[in-house]
């Protein structure tokens, strides 16, 4: 593979690992859950809405992973910078739904889930090599 292509794999992956996450991260949590938020949630929906955030971002990994097929961490690299720098600006904003822990174990749900999708994209091929 030339890397012309795996500049082009890298960014599609990026994009659509991104928005992937997005997407199911705001089925589970706004739509399933009806906007999963610590103070407002029976501690039931809590704990299937971080279950369900933490499978969002497996498959949004899962689905980088396949589309860089499996050689390629750079998707991750910046989907990760991403949900950083998103929990970054939400703390020099201030706005928090709930207390810091709580949020903060939500954004650290979406890293391991992603990497997670990583793993299991690697450990388990479905894309040719």
């Amino acid at each position: 593979m030339n890397s012309r292509i795996r500049v082009l794999l890298t960014v599609l992956a990026t994009i659509i690992g991104g928005l992937s996450l997005i997407l199911y991260t705001t089925l589970s949590q706004d739509i399933i859950f009806d906007g999963l938020s610590y103070c407002t949630s029976s501690s039931t929906d809590l704990a299937f809405g971080g279950l369900a955030t933490f499978a969002s971002a497996a498959l949004a990994g899962f689905i980088a992973s396949l589309i860089v097929v499996r050689d390629n961490y750079w998707p991750h690299f910046f989907i990760s910078l991403f949900i950083i720098g998103k929990m970054s600006f939400v703390v020099v904003c201030g706005q928090w739904s709930g207390p810091m822990w709580f949020e903060t174990g939500m954004n650290l749900s979406l890293l391991a889930g992603l990497w997670l999708g990583c793993y299991g994209a690697v450990k388990f091929p479905l894309a040719p090599v």
